[in-house]
């Protein structure tokens, strides 16, 4: 399978939107109890998400994954802070359900690790839902150790 990783531009919104779309519906799929709180991605929501990477001062970088032409995945990332250490985060990563188990998933993951390396990261960092043994596993399959000796903390604004 023959595939292409590019940056993302601002003419990929509308199929970085399907994309997103298709991967809240697997979170949903996969979601044991589903609350209204639970229901974060909306048009409107998944929107404003994809616009950060194009803003004039962008939040997240978006690669995507082109077969034929056709968008099946990206790799959403921005830099920062690893307790200490200089981290690439891994923002979101999603390959269509069609597309998986062809690589992929791990070339993204190699294009981050080559990007952090490039900016002298020394750490490639993420989140994965405890909820989603699919995407555990595949992470492990990389390499990656779970790392919870910290809670994650948020703090509503609005």
């Amino acid at each position: 399978m023959s595939f292409t990783i590019r940056p993302a531009r601002p003419d990929d919104k509308a199929a970085l939107l399907l994309l997103f779309q298709e991967f809240s519906a697997y979170l949903k799929s996969i979601d044991p109890e589903p609350s209204p709180e639970d229901d974060w991605a909306g048009p409107a929501e998944m929107e404003r998400c994809i616009a950060l990477s194009f803003e004039a001062d962008p939040v997240v970088a978006t690669l995507i994954v082109e077969q034929e032409g056709r968008p099946i995945g990206y790799l959403a990332w921005h830099m920062g802070i690893f307790e200490i250490y200089k981290a690439l985060f891994v923002a979101g990563l999603f390959v269509s359900e069609k597309a998986r188990g062809s690589g992929i998933g791990r070339a993204l993951m190699d294009e981050a690790r080559r990007l952090a390396t490039e900016r002298g990261a020394s750490h490639v960092a993420w989140m994965v839902w405890r909820q989603n043994p699919e995407a555990t596993a595949f992470y492990r399959r990389l390499g990656a150790e779970t790392y919870d000796d910290n809670f994650q903390m948020t703090w509503r604004l609005a």
